[in-house]
């Protein structure tokens, strides 16, 4: 075995066991077809192209959202959907928060003498809205460039205090990478009736709660829908808001250290710690 050939192989690592099985000798076939070099074989490495493209091929298939995968094993299905689904909880929380800035961005502009005027800055607040309209378009690139614009604007202006903003964040941050890995493509367009009476709901409460609500509304909303993917036996939508719960708990730790309302923020853990290690069930199907 040449050093090349290693080298290909150790690449195809990053693809999952059960793929590689029955692709792994076809696809080193063809990358070597044409290096018969023996300088080639034995100094050169993978290209960049090729390295990209079996770096997108590794996120299809651990997601199994692939048109022209087979045989995938059901606990990959299972992963790829609580990925999804995620991924739109997360995008669902940042259409909440572009409600809540709504009402302050209009707060502030009917009272610039408390709050100070408005900059050009808040326009990337409403950016989770963009992309939640555009992945309901199947608008894919659209919808993640609005995601990424969402949250570049606050990394840039919080500077020394980065730690504390990216744990405030953390449930927002790791929901839309899901979205990004999730909605390749390839992968299945979500339900645009269903999520779009859900965006509605989160912006309507975002815009009557407003930041102050936020740490309690949220936390209560994810404890709420466990419930009731449990009740359904929404396997998908349950392991997805066990995710959610933990993630939501870097936001509550803000909370408790900060005593004013210690009592409320200890209740709302225990909450989310019960939702995070409660069993999810699933609809059995005859």
């Amino acid at each position: 075995m040449s050093n090349l050939e290693r080298r290909y192989r150790l690449l195809l690592k990053v693809l999952p066991r059960w793929y590689r099985q029955d692709r792994e000798e076809e696809m080193v076939g063809i990358f070597l077809a044409d290096r018969t070099d023996e300088l080639d074989l034995e100094h050169s490495w993978p290209g960049w192209g090729e390295t990209g493209a079996v770096l997108g091929l590794a996120v299809r298939t651990h997601l199994a959202a692939g048109a022209a995968l087979t045989n995938v094993p059901m606990k990959v299905a299972w992963r790829g959907e609580i990925v999804r689904a995620l991924g739109m909880i997360g995008l669902l929380l940042g259409v909440f928060y572009a409600g809540a800035s709504i009402t302050s961005m209009v707060y502030a502009y009917q009272h610039p003498e408390i709050v100070g005027g408005l900059t050009w800055m808040r326009v990337f607040d409403v950016a989770p809205i963009v992309a939640f309209v555009a992945l309901l378009a199947k608008k894919r690139t659209t919808a993640k460039l609005a995601a990424l614009a969402a949250a570049l604007p606050a990394v840039v202006t919080v500077g020394p205090h980065i730690g504390a903003w990216l744990l405030f964040q953390l449930p927002s941050l790791v929901t839309f990478v899901a979205l990004c890995l999730g909605f390749h493509r390839e992968a299945p367009t979500p339900p645009v009736r269903r999520l779009a009476w859900w965006g509605g709901g989160a912006l309507l409460v975002g815009v009557l709660g407003g930041f102050a609500l936020g740490a309690f509304v949220v936390p209560v909303a994810a404890v709420v829908l466990r419930v009731v993917a449990f009740v359904r036996g929404d396997f998908v939508l349950g392991r997805a808001l066990s995710v959610f719960a933990v993630l939501e708990l870097a936001p509550l730790a803000f909370l408790l250290a900060g005593g004013e309302v210690f009592g409320v923020a200890l209740v709302l853990a225990v909450l989310l710690v019960i939702s995070a290690v409660a069993p999810v069930r699933r609809v059995r199907t005859s």
